[in-house]
């Protein structure tokens, strides 16, 4: 295994969790018996996303069998004989398929590289945190790595993940996860986040945007006013959306999820094909289920409102009411429109469940600290409700769980032992 294997483990990415250092550790001896000089191939450029360092392959062939069992694509070929074989990509055809980055998680060693991982972090210094994946309705395990709160003047590397890779769950995703998924926080970097509260296209406190907003609301006729839910929220934030709604008399609706392809990768030799759904949002069935509909119709939902409060700008086209209040994350379609903008924490700042296409309901667990002054979305409703006087005496995610697999049907098999598994424990301090 280290015939050939450079001793460049201070650089390498894979430090701290490569088999071949364990291995080494346990059984190797202190001295060489190799008297020729190690062979030093190049580095591989293997597609947009994967770097080759072909003088640390053990030639394992685990990538190249994964390309020709799992996903049939077939990319990578193991070349030349004897001590000279190296893997290799097949000539004009680069490593460029939805799950590429797959073979970066198989890799024993520090030999296939994520170019967009590359020199992040090391691997001590992470904390791993199950979460679910936002990007389809599939609904994939993964886990978030993000850096450890510690004294050593590393402030500003705290609160971003820095790794998202797929957690092994077979009745879901088995092994894998699509790059898609894997790089989805990649794409949130390049849009603009909204970190505070605005009114009307000006920043200001959340104290004075919740007074404000509550008196629209109350200076409307509750037949006037519109909630409209989200595929990309919470069930948990959904379901006090829709609550609030019902509690005040208003309408409640949810926007749809967009649409892309379903593309599956399967091969004679593989029994579990992964296929990426066409649905990306990770909970529209759990939307429709907490809200209690069956279908969206925000034209009619919409018509004659004058107070529209919405999760999200995301497929929301409307006309202009008197006050339209967005809650969300990013500078989308409706910031422009909106009266006022609510800073929302992401998936990754919060807890809470997302129900996948076959309704299997999953819980993503919070791996940072909101940015700027975000709020959990729960937070900002309950908020609201109170200052309506609605009685909203939630004091953390899980409380908004149990309640709502009291009082919606289709939740009322979930077992909160396996989804909070702190609450079977006495005298354990509740974690949001």
């Amino acid at each position: 295994l280290l015939l050939n294997h450079s001793i460049d483990c201070p650089i390498c990415d894979k430090a701290g969790e490569c088999k071949l250092q364990d291995y080494t550790y346990d059984h190797g001896n202190d001295a060489s018996r190799l008297s020729e000089p190690k062979r030093v191939p190049l580095k591989k450029d293997l597609g947009p996303t994967i770097s080759l360092y072909t003088s640390r392959c053990i030639l394992c062939s685990r990538c190249a069998r994964f390309t020709e069992e799992i996903t049939g694509t077939e990319e990578l070929k193991i070349t030349h004989r004897g001590s000279h074989s190296e893997i290799s990509i097949a000539p004009n055809k680069p490593l460029d398929n939805k799950m590429m980055g797959n073979v970066v998680d198989l890799c024993p060693v520090g030999c296939l590289i994520d170019k967009k991982e590359k020199f992040e972090g090391r691997v001590w210094n992470f904390v791993h945190t199950e979460s679910i994946c936002p990007g389809c309705s599939k609904g994939c395990n993964t886990t978030l790595d993000t850096m450890k709160h510690q004294k050593l003047n590393l402030e500003e590397l705290v609160d971003n993940v820095y790794r998202t890779r797929p957690r092994e769950n077979m009745n879901v995703n088995q092994w894998w996860m699509c790059d898609d998924g894997r790089y989805h926080l990649e794409g949130d970097k390049t849009k603009k986040r909204i970190l505070v509260p605005h009114k009307s296209q000006k920043e200001t406190t959340w104290l004075d945007a919740i007074q404000s907003i509550v008196s629209r609301i109350k200076n409307t006729d509750t037949k006037q006013i519109a909630f409209i839910g989200s595929p990309y929220a919470s069930n948990e934030e959904n379901y006090l959306l829709g609550k609030l709604a019902k509690s005040i008399g208003a309408s409640i609706d949810i926007t749809k999820p967009v649409m892309g392809y379903t593309q599956t990768f399967a091969t004679e030799k593989n029994k579990y094909p992964f296929t990426i759904e066409a649905e990306k949002a990770p909970n529209y069935q759990g939307a429709r289920d907490v809200l209690g509909l069956n279908s969206s119709n925000l034209e009619k939902t919409l018509l004659d409102k004058k107070v529209v409060i919405a999760f999200g700008g995301l497929n929301l086209d409307i006309k202009r009411p008197d006050t339209v209040v967005v809650m969300g994350s990013f500078d989308d379609g409706l910031f422009a429109k909106a009266d006022f903008v609510l800073p929302i924490a992401l998936f990754t700042e919060t807890s809470g469940t997302y129900t996948n296409k076959d309704g299997l309901v999953q819980k993503f667990n919070k791996a940072i600290y909101p940015h700027g002054e975000a709020r959990p979305a729960w937070q900002v409703i309950c908020d609201l409700a109170q200052s309506l006087g609605q009685s909203f005496d939630f004091e953390s995610i899980a409380d908004v769980t149990i309640e709502m697999k009291e009082k919606t049907l289709k939740y009322s098999g979930v077992e909160i032992e396996k989804l909070y598994p702190h609450l079977s424990l006495e005298n354990e301090q509740m974690v949001l």
